[in-house]
């Protein structure tokens, strides 16, 4: 088990955007925007499609992953990171996906000034990929992990009609998830950090948590949330030593 891994340099937003087919009005450029809804996304008008990240420079990448998709059990993908024309990292396998996202983190993090992702989902039932919402950077681990006393919750969307016999009718809406991330012991290295996570998040950027970089796929992809993050205060509750405490939240954004 590793510390948990906060990712928030997404070279998704700044990299040079190209794949391999989009429907007209959902561009692949679209996962540059922040929002989680199929309609705002990018679409592939077949069941197999490629991204391609090429960055203005090397940059570390460690995490990558993309959400709200429509993709099935049965999804694999290929992952490539090239640095200066020279393949550095390959891999490829199942998507493991788990509530439409899908994770993959490396061993160690590696520079990369080009990355790829091939995605094939032949029995798609849908017949197209739909892709919202991708990260492509460096994980951020603090010196010691979040607490026990850490939460997860679910936030229902429904609209519930009781007719005068008492029957109940619930249009349902949407299901969120959310993580109440408490840490009790960051250290004085840590705080400058969070200060940069928090101030990203405020501009409403997406913001990566994998409790367990080191779980395997479909751990990742059941457990990691991709969504708007906020703080508490930072505090020192343990005078002179080198522990600060900070709840998070985080919502999954949709």
């Amino acid at each position: 088990m590793q510390n948990c891994g906060f990712g928030w340099e997404n070279r998704v937003l700044d990299a040079a955007i190209a794949v391999s087919g989009e429907v007209p009005g959902l561009p692949g450029t679209n996962l540059r925007n922040q929002h989680g809804a199929a309609s705002l996304g990018w679409r592939v008008p077949s069941t197999g499609g490629t991204l391609t990240l090429t960055l203005s420079g090397s940059a570390p990448v460690r995490a990558i992953s993309l959400h709200r998709t429509n993709l099935s059990a049965a999804a694999t993908w290929h992952i490539e990171l090239r640095a200066g024309g020279n393949r550095t990292y390959s891999w490829d396998g199942s998507a493991a996906v788990a509530g439409g996202q899908c994770v993959h983190v490396l061993p160690a993090g590696l520079s990369a000034d080009a990355i790829t992702l091939w995605v094939n989902d032949p029995n798609n039932p849908d017949g197209f990929l739909s892709i919202p919402l991708a990260f492509v950077g460096p994980l951020w681990q603090p010196a010691r992990n979040y607490s026990t006393d850490s939460t997860e919750n679910l936030k229902v969307g429904q609209q519930s009609t009781t007719t005068l016999s008492g029957g109940e009718f619930v249009d349902a809406r949407y299901v969120q998830r959310g993580l109440s991330i408490a840490h009790q012991s960051y250290g004085d290295a840590d705080a400058p950090v969070l200060r940069q996570i928090q101030r990203a998040a405020a501009t409403g950027q997406n913001i990566l948590f994998i409790p367990d970089p080191d779980s395997d796929p479909p751990a990742l992809a059941e457990t990691a949330l991709f969504g708007r993050l906020s703080g508490g205060d930072l505090s020192n509750p343990f005078g002179p030593a080198d522990r600060h405490a900070q709840t998070l939240t985080l919502t999954e954004r949709l």
